[in-house]
């Protein structure tokens, strides 16, 4: 009996050394790259700005949330590792939950903060200087700052430490914690916190899309297009990060609920099911290493670049020759008459009116 439970315990300790090994590949990745990454935005956004900007702000402060639940992966990784008997595990649990979901719902409002920014700068940048400044970004940040601190509240109330059989402390919330808790929060929070954000951000990138798809194709240098398409790349990218940093640990949770109502959480899968929710929860320093590189480049794309190629057409329309999308050149006549040119573009044509002819 004493070798069997031996060998039980030995494969217990093997399935868990491998996912201790993969949080230590993780952890390793995202310590160096995600303070490095955040330090630098920080510091940039911070003291290298004289003029601030929403956009900055809004940067400035996603790379907080992010900094908030990097900081605490050494504590992490050496509480996995090691398995230390402590006396206030109880309360590194529960920093090290609300650390998380600052992180986590504090990245996805900046990240929807940013993509309304870029959608008025984009779509309406002339209008949008009479009712969107940077007064206005600071108070939607502290509003968003707010609500994060109100959500972290109820985590003191549901994340617990448990002992399990082999004498090891671990962090339970969503597997063995109060379940009208547990199911109450991940509501509210999957729904409120993360499926309506994103469903915001998709909505605001996809209008900006179409407004740059809907500018006019002229010929321009090679450089020049190349430049029109990185946007929309970075849009692209900054979605999937988001998908893949995001998405698997809410599916995770929300599983776990359902899994939990239907009383399928026994002692002999709450421990597969601790791993996985530790590895998806893992899975979000993904994000909090690539916002900082993504965004900040983003950024200085969209403004140096696309806004301006919007805002030539409201200039263009104070210029006295135009050029049409097949080049051709068209000056205004000398004879002292009245004609007024335009050159307007719908659904991706030219059109050359005056006050005699219309195309």
């Amino acid at each position: 009996i004493a070798t069997v439970n031996n060998k039980r315990a030995l494969g217990e300790r093997e399935r868990e050394r491998w996912y201790c090994y993969i949080l230590l590949v993780l952890f390793s990745f995202a310590l160096p790259v995600g303070i490095l990454g955040n330090v630098a935005a920080i510091i940039n956004y911070s003291c290298f700005r004289r003029t601030p900007s929403t956009s900055h702000l809004f940067l400035l402060n996603l790379a907080l949330c992010d900094s908030a639940w990097i900081l605490t992966l050494p504590f992490t990784l050496y509480f996995t590792v090691q398995r230390p008997h402590l006396k206030d595990t109880q309360t590194f649990c529960q920093f090290k939950k609300i650390s998380f979901n600052i992180n986590i719902y504090g990245s996805i409002l900046f990240l929807t903060l940013i993509s309304f920014d870029r959608y008025v700068g984009t779509v309406h940048p002339i209008s949008s200087r009479r009712w969107w400044h940077v007064g206005k970004a600071k108070l939607c940040a502290v509003c968003a700052w707010a609500a994060l601190v109100l959500s972290a509240i109820p985590d003191l109330f549901t994340t617990f430490a448990i002992r399990r059989p082999q004498n090891a402390t671990v962090c339970m919330d969503h597997i063995r914690g109060p379940f009208a808790y547990v199911k109450t929060i991940t509501v509210v929070r999957t729904i409120g916190g993360f499926l309506l954000p994103f469903a915001v951000m998709l909505a605001f990138y996809i209008k900006t899309v179409c407004v740059l798809r809907r500018l006019p194709r002229c010929r321009r240098p090679t450089g020049d297009q190349r430049a029109a398409g990185k946007p929309l790349r970075l849009i692209t990218a900054a979605l999937l990060v988001f998908v893949v940093s995001f998405v698997p640990y809410h599916v995770m949770i929300v599983t776990l609920v359902f899994m939990r109502i239907d009383d399928r959480v026994t002692p002999s899968n709450a421990d597969v099911l601790y791993a996985s929710f530790e590895l998806f929860e893992a899975m979000c320093s993904v994000s909090s290493c690539l916002d900082p590189v993504l965004y900040i480049v983003a950024s200085e794309q969209f403004q140096r670049k696309l806004l301006a190629l919007k805002r030539d057409g409201y200039r263009s329309n104070l210029l006295f020759k135009y050029v049409d999308c097949f080049g051709l050149e068209m000056e205004n006549m000398n004879n002292g008459s009245s004609k007024s040119w335009a050159l307007e573009n719908k659904n991706m044509a030219c059109v050359w009116t005056n006050s005699e002819y219309h195309q």
